[in-house]
């Protein structure tokens, strides 16, 4: 039945991804602490990489089945959503003040990373030299993180610990790690359905498979960050969303971007290329701009990010 129907199969995708990251989020954390595994190294690596899993399945399907464009559309609508959309909502359901000292290193290392982004789309002979070039630079942040946290960052190494523990439930190290697999197993299925009803559904409307990768993917598969955002506003611990958007951003861009360059050896190509990439680093260095620069985001500036969402977006469409 499905397979007959793009639209049910995409939606469906889009379902077991969003449950699929949920737990991927909440019990990989879950088994971790069971397991005693570093809170640092939770908030650091296992929300970072499990916020961006819906995502990082996507892309490696729609690099495996010859459809980069889709994976590319969404690695920059997503990153676009968390930064436009996840943000200024948080913002809007309780104004926060920003530690600088907290947000320093992971705002700078976005901003970078989306320019080189943009900068490689141009590059596409050397794509799959490009996406390695971005792996390897995610696990050198991820080292750098780690120790400079561990050592002398008390106001980075704070925020990752209490991220862990508003992802964390309370279960058995065995129940954490059957849901975990069954999460798992979600996002695999989710991702081959939705990949195939999306490549399906671009051929039968007439749209590029990067339109809707910005739009239909985006908007699913930036759930999950919204989902610890929303619960991270209720427990008035505002410094965690930021901390989520900015790390869910650079794994969008340096694990699903390179690993999508790196299978496919391909890079974004016409508007992904010369649109979509530069105002996603565009994008970046404002948003850390405003972050860095002002020390409370309001509704006024809530608004103004939402309305730069909805501008693009009309531009794009």
């Amino acid at each position: 039945m499905l397979a007959s129907q793009p639209i049910l199969a995409a939606l469906a995708g889009l379902l077991l991804l969003m449950g699929g990251g949920n737990y991927v989020v909440r019990q990989g954390t879950t088994l971790a602490q069971r397991l005693g595994v570093p809170p640092l190294f939770i908030g650091v690596v296992i929300v970072g990489f499990g916020t961006s899993a819906p995502e990082l399945a996507t892309g490696v399907r729609a690099a495996l089945s010859g459809a980069p464009a889709l994976a590319f559309g969404n690695v920059i609508g997503a990153s676009l959503a968390n930064l436009l959309i996840v943000l200024p909502l948080a913002a809007l359901l309780l104004p926060f003040r920003i530690s600088r000292a907290a947000i320093a290193t992971e705002g700078a290392a976005v901003a970078a990373a989306a320019a080189l982004f943009a900068g490689l789309a141009f590059l596409p002979a050397l794509a799959r030299a490009s996406g390695v070039v971005l792996l390897l630079l995610l696990a050198l942040w991820l080292f750098v993180s780690l120790r400079h946290s561990a050592r002398s960052r008390a106001a980075e190494a704070a925020l990752q610990k209490r991220e862990a523990m508003v992802v964390a439930v309370a279960a058995p190290w065995w129940e954490a790690l059957l849901l975990l697999l069954a999460g798992i197993l979600a996002l695999v299925l989710g991702a081959d359905l939705l990949v195939a009803g999306a490549t399906r559904l671009a051929v039968r409307l007439g749209v590029g498979e990067d339109m809707l990768g910005l739009t239909l993917l985006s908007f699913g598969t930036c759930l999950p960050e919204l989902a610890t955002a929303i619960a991270a506003t209720r427990r008035r611990q505002t410094d965690i969303v930021i901390g989520n958007v900015l790390g869910s951003c650079l794994f969008n861009i340096l694990a699903v971007g390179g690993l999508v360059m790196a299978i496919s050896g391909a890079a974004p190509q016409d508007a992904a290329r010369h649109l979509d990439a530069p105002v996603l680093a565009a994008t970046a260095l404002f948003v850390i701009a405003l972050l860095m620069l002002r020390e409370r985001v309001g509704r006024p500036a809530a608004l103004l990010l939402l309305a730069l969402y909805v501008l693009w977006l009309t531009v794009r469409l």
